[in-house]
């Protein structure tokens, strides 16, 4: 009789309780009329009002209680997802009433494939996490050769081709200055490819991110990059920082892209470099006073127009499980913040 009333459904329940009120009411008012005919109606009325209210009340009460525990077990399991806790199961156990009982083990099993689907995320995450460190570790393989290549290589054959022309420039006679004048169009024309060579050589893989360390490099880039320009430069970097290689790497790249962004879009006056290194943390500050731009918009278009900049700084900073911080508004000047731990470095 008991498993049978566990497995009906509140509404019946109720239904139930509510009916087993009323005959008892009509059973008992019958008999107790008969016993107090004499009795005056209001009294009787009064008498069986009282009755039936406190039997309905205890009953339903009993009723609603058993239904209101089942709720108060799906409640609590609904708080502990809500706080973050996708592990968290609702105790079919403890619940009476067939219709929740199905909807905990609906949940359950919800719960159930949203841990799986979410260990495949994460794992997916993981292996993508990996292999665009081999991606980047990989380009900066390439970027090291191509740059040894052109500095020993091509470097140095044009560096031997000038030094050539100049030798025949000394044996031409002065009297054919038409050949003097096109030997000197040449020796200009090669000192200009040899210091793009040289330019090209550094954007690929400074040499003073190797030897002389982080600070130096950014130092170095922003100064032939900005102060062309007229932009007026200020530096709160201490010297002598040294880092992981692939820590110094991507900050560099970072300062970079952010220095080459400014040099084509910000039309700035003044720019602010900041690199600083505590026990927990690498901090890199990039701040300018040029046009700034709306965040949103420029993301926006820097998507649709496979313009990747701002992302490319992101990925590389959460790469090393840092954070990627721009903030910019039209007329106010952009400023970028990085920030890598430590502990994280590889």
């Amino acid at each position: 009789m008991l498993r049978w009333w566990k497995r009906l459904p509140i509404l019946y329940k109720v239904l139930s309780g509510n009916a087993v009120v009323i005959i008892i009411g009509a059973i008992g008012g019958t008999y107790i009329t008969q016993q107090l005919v004499q009795a005056s109606v209001a009294g009787l009325i009064l008498f069986f009002a009282s009755v039936g209210i406190v039997l309905s009340l205890l009953i339903n009460y009993f009723i609603l209680r058993t239904a209101l525990r089942s709720i108060d077990v799906l409640q609590q399991t609904v708080e502990r997802i809500d706080r973050g806790d996708t592990t968290v199961r609702a105790n079919i156990d403890e619940i009476d009433d067939p219709q929740f009982h199905h909807f905990a083990k609906s949940l359950n099993t919800m719960l159930g494939r949203l841990a799986t689907h979410t260990h495949m995320i994460e794992a997916n995450r993981a292996q993508l996490h990996l292999l665009s460190r081999q991606v980047l570790s990989a380009q900066e393989d390439e970027r090291k050769r191509i740059a040894r290549e052109l500095h020993d290589d091509t470097s140095g054959s044009l560096a031997r081709i000038l030094l050539n022309i100049e030798m025949c420039s000394t044996l031409v006679p002065k009297q054919y200055h038409e050949i003097h004048d096109k030997l000197d169009a040449t020796c200009t024309l090669g000192e200009q490819t040899l210091e793009n060579v040289r330019k090209m050589v550094f954007d690929l893989r400074p040499a003073l991110l190797d030897d002389l360390g982080l600070a130096a490099a950014i130092r170095w880039y922003a100064k032939n990059n900005l102060e062309s320009l007229g932009i007026q430069l200020q530096f709160e970097m201490a010297s002598g920082l040294r880092g992981a290689p692939m820590v110094e790497t991507a900050l560099f790249r970072i300062a970079q892209e952010a220095i080459t962004n400014i040099v084509r879009h910000a039309d700035a006056q003044h720019v602010n470099i900041q690199l600083s290194h505590s026990p927990t943390v690498w901090k890199l500050t990039i701040q300018d006073d040029g046009r700034g731009f709306d965040l949103k918009s420029m993301l926006d278009e820097s998507a649709a127009n496979y313009h990747w900049g701002l992302f490319g700084m992101r990925e590389r900073a959460e790469l090393l499980s840092g954070t990627f911080t721009i903030e910019s508004t039209i007329g106010n000047g952009t400023r970028l913040l990085v920030e890598i731990p430590v502990e994280q470095m590889p």
